[in-house]
């Protein structure tokens, strides 16, 4: 009589102890199901997959190995690969230099600025970077300190250190000419893009062109657009490619307005460099008699005098500006100085060879993958949501884990200069999920951490390609995926 109630109770403990489990998967799988298996999403396709980031220990897996396309979450393999290469601490250098003779004042000879990739240079999104008009100040202070008040020469940009391939083959036309398609260049300024001011008319009436900000030399505009309802916002764009100078406006700017922006990509950013360069030095009183222009070949610096480098801010402050605000201009300048440290060569093929190199190098298995840029713009590349979530959970035993985690959007914070302010807004999600999202025509993804109710750390990744509803109608159902996980694991 004694042996029966012990068996029971022994069974009933072990129900206890590994039901909610079962529960839990089975709650969660049937969410997944449900998702996938809804009339709004039967033509997407979608990966799903989240592992214990502790031991990689799998918690859902639904077409997790899938090759789909991640938008703007490839950020994360590009600014990871780039921490583990040069090291959170790793700054960027511009260098200044005199070429020629200087006599009493006057330099018989040309000033050459020598890029060195820095994607923060003149920018003011990055903490302890000086914005373009700051720079240029210091750099005129630099020159008069150098004891120079005339330059019979040039100012003269060496851009060589990375290629002159601005843009890597695959990015849509209709990005090129606006801001967030800037190409790159080893010298960068002012994140590479103008303000481009209109004067609304009435709605559906032109809208006149005003200005830029700054001024860019040369550059001109065809202009077709018009001026959309009150309340519309930014529906305009700027059709041109890296080094055309004559654009095309078409879309909408909202009425009820005196004034509105957007933003443009500088067309040649280290012509237009030496440009306001110069510039700024004649209204400081420093004449300069030659134009600026591009050298034609790498500047051979040895024995030239330097007057002064800017140094970047750490690379930790670089990403945690490419993931909080997936920055894509910051994503392919970092690509292309990993393909400068790992390679010698400052390319997009070079840089996407060292990332391939860092995965593998983490033992994250790349079968599916398939890269054509850093920054995700491209609907041409290929990861798989198991991949990525190799990636997240390999990535906590780096030592640069720290500045990687925190460079990830956090959930439900208005105090958060992501986009994630609202995301999972009053549940678990909120202040506990970092998140790196993906936003292309057609493409939604999120990537990265969560903590589950256990208290340990969970690596998600979430890929939806090919769908027709709207992205914020993805969120949400990304969000239940999240407080499933949080809630029950």
């Amino acid at each position: 009589m004694f042996n029966k109630p012990r068996y029971c109770t022994a069974l009933i403990i072990l129900i206890y102890l590994f039901f909610p489990a079962v529960a839990y998967s089975q709650t969660l799988h049937k969410l997944v199901s449900e998702i996938k298996n809804s009339a709004e999403f039967e033509n997407a396709v979608w990966g799903i997959y989240a592992q214990y980031a502790d031991n990689g220990e799998e918690i859902i897996n639904s077409d997790g190995n899938k090759s789909l396309a991640p938008a703007s979450g490839l950020k994360l393999f590009t600014s990871s690969a780039g921490l583990y290469y040069l090291g959170e601490d790793f700054r960027f250098s511009t260098g200044l230099f005199i070429r020629g003779n200087l006599n009493n004042g006057v330099l018989d000879g040309d000033i050459i600025i020598k890029g060195g990739g820095d994607p923060a240079l003149g920018s003011s999104i990055v903490k302890g970077s000086l914005p373009l008009d700051s720079l240029m100040q210091e750099w005129v202070r630099s020159v008069k300190a150098a004891g120079i008040e005339k330059i019979n020469g040039s100012v003269i940009a060496d851009d060589f250190l990375f290629d002159r391939i601005p843009l890597p083959d695959y990015y849509p036309w209709i990005d090129m000419g606006n801001y967030y398609g800037a190409g790159t260049s080893a010298l960068t300024v002012n994140n590479n893009l103008y303000y481009l001011y209109f004067k609304p008319g009435k709605p559906g009436e032109p809208a006149e062109v005003l200005r830029t900000d700054p001024v860019i030399e040369g550059l001109t505009f065809t202009n077709f657009m018009k001026t959309g309802p009150a309340g519309s916002g930014d529906n305009g764009y700027i059709y041109a490619s890296p080094g055309q100078f004559k654009a095309v406006l078409r879309g909408t700017v909202p009425a009820g307005v005196n004034e509105f922006s957007i933003k443009g990509s500088i067309p040649d950013p280290p012509l237009f460099a030496v440009q306001y360069f110069t510039k700024s030095l004649m209204d400081n009183g420093i004449d300069v008699s030659g134009a600026s222009y591009l050298s034609e070949y790498p500047v051979d610096i040895s024995g030239l005098q330097k007057i002064h480098t800017t140094y970047s801010p750490p690379l930790k402050d670089i990403v945690f500006i490419i993931n909080k605000l997936s920055n894509n201009l910051y994503a392919e300048q970092l690509l292309k100085m990993i393909g400068v440290y790992e390679f010698k060569e400052g390319s997009v093929d070079k840089g996407i060879d060292g990332v391939e190199k860092f995965l593998k190098t983490l033992n994250v298995n790349t079968k599916g993958l398939r890269l054509f840029d850093g920054s995700g713009l491209s609907r041409t590349n290929m990861i798989t949501a198991k991949m990525m979530c190799a990636l997240l959970t390999s990535v906590t035993k780096q030592n640069f884990f720290e500045a990687f985690y925190n460079s990830l959007g956090v959930a439900g914070d208005p105090e958060d200069i992501s986009a994630f302010k609202n995301f999972g807004s009053n549940t678990v999600i909120a202040y506990n999920a970092r998140i790196k999202s993906g936003t292309i025509n057609g493409v939604r993804s999120h990537s990265g951490y969560i903590k589950a109710k256990s208290g340990r750390l969970v690596s998600f990744s979430f890929i939806a390609n090919n769908f027709t509803v709207s992205s914020n109608r993805i969120n949400q159902e990304h969000i239940k995926l999240l407080r499933a996980i949080a809630e029950e694991y």
